[in-house]
């Protein structure tokens, strides 16, 4: 009986330790996870056992802390894939990552690409032939792991597979890989052709599985590119054909001469079921079935003007230019030319007096045509500019602030330079008189180039995309009809002579002048404060008062001896230190944006601009007007006073549950720019009425009135 029993519970123990084993053995395969921080890692095999020679699949499980996200393999604007970092142990091959399909992470006005939740990535590894024993994997996850803030994070992971005659599935792993196969993109059946002939670039997708993933109620469709070639944040519109679809895409500028465009196609229903397509898309025309259209030629560049329609824009743009002479903008700085004007009257030397016109029409031309090619190669670049670029940089503004101050400073008497400042002074026959005018005509012009929106707004915007002569030409008529008021008093003496005669009425004259460009240099600063927050303004009011202090120096150093130097050198090492140290403060600025506040600097407005913004205030059934402004932009700030922000069209907007938008330009901001283009402008202002149908936005007029916008929110 003893015997039977020792049996028994050598038997039972026999069978316990098998069993424990074998829960062992199963869980070689499916190591524990670690903690990075933000997200548990782990390393997961598909099998429970392998066979040496043989490929089979791991997969890294990334399990994601709410709210956080990691990045696709492209990560749009921002953001680092996942990596692995494999220990000298693991004496395996291995293969890439399977990426699953990505989901768009908007971010202010970025795009990224990636996953919230899990990250599931599949690789393969293949067993050397001589494996023996057990497979060990060993090393470290690596990825960027992204809420309000980005944390780079690494993990340790560590996996054994034991080597078997007979590989065996993992049933505990099996889930896993289910699920991520779900969502790998299956190869496309059809053909894709990128047409980049013209911009906005075209696919078109010709393929019996996407025709069959459309039959759904489709919510979203959207093309995740492999690299840059494509901007990231704007919407891809869709057009459908018998055979396929067509996305319009918006070329990004940051590959050489583009080929192949590869990347993955995801079509998402209202049950926010997705379908992921992989696929490349060679150079081509749209294909008929793909859209409602067909492309019947290529274009090397957008669709030329004939000559009628160039004439036409040539006009406006010569107009256009006669009336900048009359912008808030310009005038401080025509004080500057009008006292050149009057020291011409009644000098005999009408060469120079010529020459003198010329020269200032010259330097308004040569701004203009500066702009016109900066313009070209920053939209060839594919980078997203228009008129007021300029003024889209916090140091530019403060340093035109800093000028307008010195000028004001000069022509109010406080110092002058060589008897004769801005090239305007008795002597005309000075070289300095000519370069004075150039410089001067420089000044008018680059201020004055953000104000033409209202005027040639349309204009400029349908010629940007043109050849770059074209577009030259229109910049250099614009400049032309801006300079024509002084170069006529310039090249007529009839007209000079209607001029009243110099006298010392003319420096009181001069003094007086000094105050506009104080009050400019003022403007300025506003400007200053909404791009980069009160400190940059308080920088450059050190920076004024520095140079004060330099030309104080320049003013109280001895006539002469060796204290005189030590005392001029100062005073240049002074002034040197006011305009170098806040170009190089502005810089760690240059992203502040006090507009950007969600609305808290704009009473009055409902919220900051966005295509989505627009599109949920619509699902709720209201209509939507969309203020495209800039600091920087008299109109845009006349507009807003006499009619935006009054009673009675505040009154209206409520009455008629209208919301308003504000998408602030003053500082740069690309998806605004893509939207400007998108309506053929090249600048602010710009006002879109949505209607609460989703229908396609009016356009209202660029000088606005009460009545203007009442009668459009009212129909």
């Amino acid at each position: 009986m003893i015997s039977l029993r020792n049996s028994a519970l050598l038997n039972g123990l026999a069978v316990f330790l098998s069993v424990v084993l074998m829960m062992f053995a199963g869980k070689s395969a499916f190591a524990e996870p670690a903690d990075s921080g933000h997200a548990l890692v782990e390393l997961v095999s598909e099998q429970d056992s392998v066979v040496p020679g043989e490929t089979y699949r791991v997969a890294l499980v990334l399990e994601l802390d709410p709210h956080w996200h990691v990045y696709w393999i492209n990560a749009g604007d921002s953001g680092l894939p996942t990596e692995l970092i494999w220990d000298e142990t693991s004496d395996v091959e291995t293969g890439e990552f399977v990426w699953p399909a990505p989901h768009p992470q908007p971010l202010d006005i970025l795009m990224n690409y990636g996953y919230e939740d899990e990250l599931i990535l599949p690789l393969d590894i293949t067993i050397p032939e001589d494996a023996s024993g057990d497979i060990a994997l060993n090393g470290t996850a690596t990825f960027l792991i992204c809420a309000d803030i980005c944390i780079p994070e690494d993990a340790p992971f560590s996996l054994t597979i034991p080597v078997s005659d007979n590989a065996s599935p993992n049933a505990e792993t099996t889930e896993y890989f289910n699920r991520v196969d779900a969502q790998i993109p299956m190869a496309l059946d059809g053909e894709a052709f990128i047409d980049r002939s013209e911009t906005p670039w075209r696919l078109s997708i010709v393929s019996d599985i996407v025709r069959a993933a459309l039959e759904a109620d489709i919510a979203d469709i959207r093309f995740f590119p492999l690299d840059h070639q494509i901007l990231h944040p704007p919407e891809q519109p869709v057009s459908f054909g018998p055979d396929g679809i067509t996305l319009e895409l918006q070329p990004g500028g940051r590959s050489g001469l583009p080929g192949d465009l590869a990347g993955v196609l995801v079509v998402e229903d209202t049950d926010g079921n997705r379908v992921a397509f992989d696929l490349t898309a060679s150079p081509g025309l749209v294909e008929a079935g793909a859209t409602g259209e067909t492309l019947s030629e290529p274009v090397l560049d957008a669709p030329p003007l004939d000559f009628v329609a160039l004439l036409g824009v040539l006009g406006g743009a010569f107009l256009g230019g006669l009336i900048l002479n009359l912008m808030p903008c310009v005038l401080p700085v025509l004080f500057i030319k009008a006292r050149g004007i009057l020291s011409l009257s009644g000098s005999a030397q009408m060469g120079e007096i010529r020459a003198h016109g010329l020269f200032y029409a010259l330097g308004v031309v040569i701004c203009f045509l500066a702009f016109a090619i900066v313009l070209v190669m920053l939209r060839a670049a594919g980078e997203t500019a228009g008129l007021g670029f300029q003024l889209q940089y916090p140091v530019v503004i403060a340093g035109l602030s800093l000028l307008m101050f010195v000028l004001g400073l000069n022509m109010i008497g406080w110092f002058s330079v060589g008897g004769s400042v801005m090239g305007v002074g008795s002597d005309l026959a000075e070289r300095g008189g000519h370069q004075g005018a150039f410089f001067t005509g420089l000044l008018a012009a680059f201020v004055g180039a953000p104000c033409i929106g209202p005027f040639l707004g349309a204009a400029v915007g349908a010629v940007v995309d043109q050849p770059l002569p074209v577009v030259m030409l229109v910049f250099a008529v614009l400049g032309i009809g801006m300079a024509t008021p002084f170069l006529l008093i310039s090249l007529f003496p009839g007209v000079a002579k209607l001029l009243p005669k110099p006298g010392a009425w003319m420096e009181r004259l001069k003094q007086f002048f000094a105050f506009p460009l104080f009050l400019t240099a003022i403007w300025l600063l506003w400007v200053l404060a909404q791009q980069s927050g009160a400190d940059a303004v308080a920088l450059v009011g050190g920076a004024a008062t520095l140079i004060a202090f330099g030309i104080w120096m320049f003013k109280a150093a001895p006539e002469k001896g060796s204290t005189r130097n030590l005392v001029l050198g100062a005073g240049v090492l002074v002034i040197l230190l006011a305009l170098v140290f806040p170009a190089l403060m502005l810089r760690s600025t240059a992203s502040y944006s006090v507009a950007g506040e969600a609305g808290a600097a704009h009473a009055g407005y409902d919220g900051d601009w966005s295509p989505q913004a627009v599109a949920d205030l619509q699902a709720e059934g209201r209509a939507v007007l969309v203020d495209f402004t800039a600091s920087w932009c008299v109109t845009c700030q006349v507009n807003k006073r006499t009619t935006l922000l009054t009673d009675r069209v505040q009154s209206a907007l409520e009455d008629e549950n209208v919301a308003l938008l504000i998408a602030d330009w003053t500082s740069r901001d690309d998806m605004i720019a893509d939207e400007l283009a998108r309506h053929g402008r090249a600048g602010v202002p710009l006002y879109l009425y949505y209607s609460a149908d989703g229908s396609d936005p009016a356009i209202l007029p660029q000088i606005l009135s009460p009545s203007i916008v009442v009668d459009y929110i009212s129909q």
